[in-house]
């Protein structure tokens, strides 16, 4: 199991100040997750089951906290990790638990790798310095780490990392990664490229570096990539916010074949600002 550090609605809710307000359903909380905000600042959806409990990595100020809980959710033991981190990522793959961040010291992208006792094994750095971390993902027992790398110009590229290899899916303009993963014994990749308007780019890439294949999905307006989910029969579904420039947004979901091509388009839920004149 994968969990990407998001921010909570509550949060992003607050930050909304003389605009129209956006409402939608929103799914009650359990009773076992008001239960684990209460005492540990989580709720079950951050929790990974494992054979004896359940780990899960929350923001500390020290770098990132390490739980492990019982079956009956009491904690075992607690660590945190030996570098300031700026979290982003945990999965546990294969017994052991990744942690991916950014080091706020060496500002570099880091991953942290440990047993499931929460001993650290091994600290590995990728990119150079002020490239931003952005997923990770396994193929083949090796652990692939993608990046965003801003040049002088303020172009950038999407580079992935595995070992001593280097993977790099570039375009004309500037690019940057949201999610990677295993895909038929290849790297899916899933990002934007900024021109006129935000664009998504979608591709996969072989571990060797060769681009099998590679579309945009281009809406006229700022897409942005908010989740996907690979499907039994080998299609993709990916979640897209769209945004106009008067900031009305609009969720879309695409269906996507085996070849990068799309099938079939959903909408989903509009919502609709003030004119900016209106706005206070």
């Amino acid at each position: 199991m994968i969990k990407k550090l998001l921010l909570p609605a509550a949060v992003t809710g607050l930050l909304f100040f003389g605009c129209a307000n956006k409402t939608q359903n929103i799914k009650p909380l359990s009773s076992k997750s008001i239960e684990l905000l209460e005492k540990y600042g989580v709720n079950e959806s951050a929790l990974i089951k494992t054979k004896n409990g359940y780990l899960f990595v929350i923001p500390d100020a020290k770098g990132a906290a390490i739980y492990e809980l019982d079956q009956n959710y009491n904690l075992k033991w607690k660590k945190t990790t030996p570098v300031l981190i700026d979290l982003v990522k945990y999965e546990v793959k294969d017994s052991k638990l990744y942690i991916l961040g950014y080091d706020q010291k060496a500002q570099k992208p880091v991953l942290l790798t440990y047993n499931l006792s929460g001993k650290l094994l091994n600290k590995k750095y990728f990119g150079k310095k002020f490239d931003l971390a952005k997923d990770f993902t396994t193929l083949n027992k090796h652990v692939y780490v993608a990046t965003t790398h801003y040049s002088k110009d303020n172009n950038s590229d999407i580079i992935i990392y595995s070992k001593d290899k280097k993977i790099t899916l570039s375009t004309p303009s500037m690019d940057n990664v949201f999610f990677i993963s295993q895909y038929n014994g290849n790297i899916l990749v899933i990002g934007t490229t900024r021109g006129i308007d935000q664009d998504i780019l979608i591709a996969l890439k072989t571990p060797d570096n060769k681009t099998l294949w590679a579309n945009k999905i281009d809406l006229g307006m700022d897409e942005t990539p908010e989740s996907y989910k690979i499907l039994k029969n080998g299609e993709i579904k990916l979640k897209v916010l769209s945004t106009d420039n008067m900031g009305a947004e609009r969720e879309m979901t695409f269906i996507i074949d085996k070849n990068g091509k799309i099938k079939k388009v959903k909408k989903g839920i509009e919502f609709k600002e003030l004119p900016i004149k209106l706005r206070t």
